[in-house]
């Protein structure tokens, strides 16, 4: 049961990390996006190929493909994380930007707004300056001002509603963002760099806990094919001769993979543990004189 669970837990990070870079890469090279996806989906399957054969033939290559393979596994490794973040801080960077536009257009039309009413009131304040009795000089303001009013008054009713629509609109995004900007508040650092932070763990986390893992399943798998092998042996069901053959190939090279790692180390501890002084050439020769008879 704990092997389904842990190739199962494998393969969903290595499918969402694969997921991730693929399209973070393609999206950084936007002009050729249908190659640059076919490019991250190739480079995501050699990085864990590469990982599991460095595991299993780790014994039988020379220094030099061992150097090589590691060269490349790290170089993939950082192209893909390099992947991983750029699909992570544009998604990011979306939202903010989103955000952004709506709190500018909200702060010019609220200035705007304010502008209406502040005009609005100055032309109030100046028919009110007439005392009552100079019914006159109102009625004169009243005509001069009224079209200018009704401007306004359809100005200030339009915005009305514009400037509540946005302001819900950024609540909504304020709701995406406000576990971000409550961590900035609280490690008093800007909301950005909080992100970026963030971002990059998420990054040193996923490519080099896929390939552990990925080591890990294998070296379960081969466990459990080595104590299965007898088993399978006495079964009474048949399979196919090809399937047969396959399987039995696919077995042998990992279980000679996996012996022959920890063989060497076998021999060697029992070749130190009984290894005993080997008499030389020059101390062969070298032999102690007879004893002198007494007289």
């Amino acid at each position: 049961m704990y092997i389904v669970f842990l190739v199962t837990v494998t393969a969903a990070l290595i499918a969402t990390a694969a997921y991730f870079s693929v399209f973070g890469i393609a999206s950084m090279f936007a002009y050729n996006y249908i190659p640059a996806m076919i490019m991250g989906i190739t480079l995501e399957a050699g990085k864990i190929s590469v990982a599991v054969y460095l595991f299993r033939y780790w014994t039988l290559m020379t220094r030099l493909f061992k150097n090589l393979l590691l060269v490349f596994l790290i170089a993939l490794m950082f192209i893909t994380s390099v992947g991983i973040f750029g699909f992570l801080s544009q998604g990011y960077q979306k939202t903010s930007e989103e955000f952004n536009l709506i709190s500018l257009e909200l702060s010019t039309m609220e200035d705007a707004y304010k502008a209406k009413k502040t005009r609005l009131e100055d032309i109030n304040a100046q028919i009110n300056r007439f005392p009552e009795e100079s019914v006159t000089n109102k009625i004169r303001l009243n005509r001069e001002f009224s079209d200018e009013q009704a401007e306004i008054r359809d100005k200030i009713a339009a915005l009305e509603p514009r400037i509540q629509e946005l302001k819900v609109k950024r609540l909504a995004y304020e709701t995406h963002i406000g576990p971000i900007a409550y961590v900035a508040r609280m490690v008093n650092s800007p909301q950005d760099n909080v992100v970026f932070f963030a971002i990059l763990m998420l990054v040193f986390v996923a490519d080099p806990l896929a390939i552990t893992l990925t080591i890990a399943s294998n070296m379960v798998l081969i466990r459990y094919w080595e104590h299965a092998k007898p088993q399978a042996a006495t079964a009474t069901f048949k399979t196919p001769m090809v399937f047969t053959n396959v399987l039995g190939r696919m077995r042998t090279m990992a279980m000679e993979s996996y012996h022959n790692t920890f063989k060497k180390k076998r021999v060697r501890k029992k070749a130190a543990a009984t290894k005993k002084p080997v008499a030389t050439k020059k101390s062969a020769a070298i032999k102690k004189p007879a004893p002198r008879r007494k007289k």
